[in-house]
């Protein structure tokens, strides 16, 4: 399921970061700012601007470099609108010897505004944007207004916090409130215009740290989002004709105490998400969130992922196919203790537009995600893949293993094949809420857990994990133990990735769970 351009750059980027770093050469200039300084100065290390009105009067050049100083506080917005070149970057970073220099955005929307320029790298900041959630905020808001293709941007290792943008008021409030266009969160990229078709271009977001920001952590818009996979709700917000932000990595990142959504990729292809944390997401929206997810998108790979404690059954689980893509693959990942359960699938309408087409779903850990391990919104799934996943259920009543919307619109072509289902203490009252009989089921291992009238070749012995419980997510702790009945009992798949979650290669047949055996 996986493009040749993700496959190699996932090897690139997994086994050498340093490959996609931009390469390193003498700055044309460098201006200094310390915003703690008496006077203002010429720019220089020992005469340095001591405001962000005055640093934002200088005319950058491919190469330069202005840097702010550790420890001190600029108050206002760094307006970064200068582009570099392939082998000469526009830098903005910090030099000194204390913490990271501080802007706080003072009431302006961003902490850094990155507008219609190429080849920037912005690196080594802390970053705020205190506000009441009533207007937008953000810590970083890179945008594309009919500028064409913006390539080569790279934001890293930066402390964005105290992002305060706009939310609903209480829980029932608006759900578009701080998203689409205009969104707020701690790093948003968002292409818009009329005139020029336009998107960013081999984005890398890395190494970052976002805690307390509303709404999103990561974000991704553009109006350059009308095609014929387009859901019907989205015809008023996107203005232009499809135009995706392409080849973006975001890797690395921790992000927690997110008010909203925690990662969002929207309107993208060729993207690459991966080693990302995050730990806590709705914690103030009072509506709609996932963890991390995507939207009208094609080819879009998650992998080695953590999304923890979504606090919401409003959604809330900790992934998320939505609407409107197309080869779309979760794999690696790990989903702990979500309000909402493991795994959103919401296409909207029976056929195109809305649909979610060709997603896999593979060798994941979910433990003790709530509600419902996964979720089927109304409309159609096609060609859908749920393979070789081991879920530890609640131990809640009533929980919903697969729940699938009442108000069904288009069938659910979904093979679920391979998984490993251990029951929490609750087994008889977990429930299968499935009435489409191109949901198949074959070849899993349900232990504690119901089984449905249509599964064929079903296990029910106990699998015979390491040391499985509901309060830890550590994957060594639900390997398979030798003896286990899991060991070998898979259902070949065709692309199935070659490895477990481990790096062990697969055997043939496989086993069942995120796990091939010791």
């Amino acid at each position: 399921m996986l493009r040749p351009f993700v496959l190699i750059l996932a090897v690139l980027v997994g086994t050498a970061q340093l490959a996609l770093a931009p390469t390193a050469f003498a700055a044309s200039a460098t201006y200094y700012v310390d915003c703690s300084a008496a006077t203002n100065g010429t720019g220089s290390q020992a005469s340095p601007i001591n405001s962000m009105p005055a640093a934002n009067t200088l005319a950058l050049a491919p190469g330069d470099t202005l840097l702010f100083k550790r420890g001190a506080t600029c108050r206002g917005q760094l307006y970064a609108r200068f582009s570099g070149t392939v082998n000469v970057p526009v830098t903005y970073g910090s030099y000194g010897t204390a913490g990271a220099a501080h802007i706080d955005a003072n009431g302006n929307y961003a902490a850094i505004w990155l507008k219609n320029a190429s080849y920037v790298t912005v690196q080594d900041l802390e970053l705020t944007a205190p506000g009441d959630n009533t207007t937008a905020r953000r810590g970083v808001w890179a945008q594309a207004v009919d500028s064409g293709d913006l390539t080569g941007v790279v934001l890293q290792r930066l402390d964005i916090h105290d992002v305060r943008g706009t939310l609903p008021a209480k829980t029932g409030g608006a759900a578009a409130n701080g998203k689409y266009a205009g969104a707020s969160g701690g790093i948003v990229v968002e292409a818009l215009g009329s005139t020029t078709p336009s998107a960013f271009k081999g984005l890398r977001i890395a190494g970052n740290n976002i805690h307390s920001v509303d709404r999103a952590g990561i974000y991704f818009w553009s109006n350059w989002c009308r095609r014929p996979d387009m859901v019907g709700f989205w015809t008023s917000l996107c203005t232009a004709d499809w135009h995706p932000h392409t080849g973006t990595v975001i890797q690395d990142n921790t992000l927690a105490d997110i008010g909203g959504d925690g990662l969002v990729v929207k309107t993208s292809s060729d993207v690459l998400v991966q080693r990302n944390d995050l730990d806590g997401f709705n914690e103030r929206a009072g509506s709609v969130n996932a963890g991390m997810w995507t939207a009208n998108s094609d080819w879009v790979t998650f992998q080695y992922n953590r999304s923890a404690h979504g606090n919401t059954t409003a959604d809330g689980q900790g992934y998320d196919v939505d609407h409107s893509t197309n080869h779309v693959t979760f794999q690696y990942n790990v989903s702990f203790d979500n309000g909402g359960g493991f795994f959103l699938l919401c296409p909207y309408g029976a056929g195109v537009p809305g649909q979610s087409k060709d997603f896999v779903i593979r060798y994941n850990l979910s433990v003790n995600d709530h509600a419902r391990t996964f979720q089927v919104c109304a409309g159609g799934l096609v060609r859908g893949q749920i393979y070789n996943n081991t879920v530890q259920l609640p131990d809640d009543a009533h929980h919903q293993i697969v729940t699938e919307s009442a108000a069904k619109d288009g069938e659910l072509d979904v093979a679920f094949t391979n998984n490993l289902l251990r029951g929490g203490s609750s087994p008889s009252s977990a429930q299968w809420t499935l009435n489409d009989s191109a949901f198949r089921i074959d070849h899993n291992l349900l232990y504690k857990v119901p089984v449905p009238a249509t599964a064929a070749s079903t296990l029910t012995s106990a699998p015979l994990l390491a040391a499985p419980s509901t309060t830890s997510y550590e994957p060594d702790a639900f390997k398979l133990l030798p003896g286990s009945p899991a060991l070998g009992a898979g259902s070949p798949i065709s692309g199935d990735g070659g490895r477990d979650y481990f790096g062990t290669t697969l055997a043939t047949p496989p086993s069942i769970g995120f796990h091939e055996g010791p």
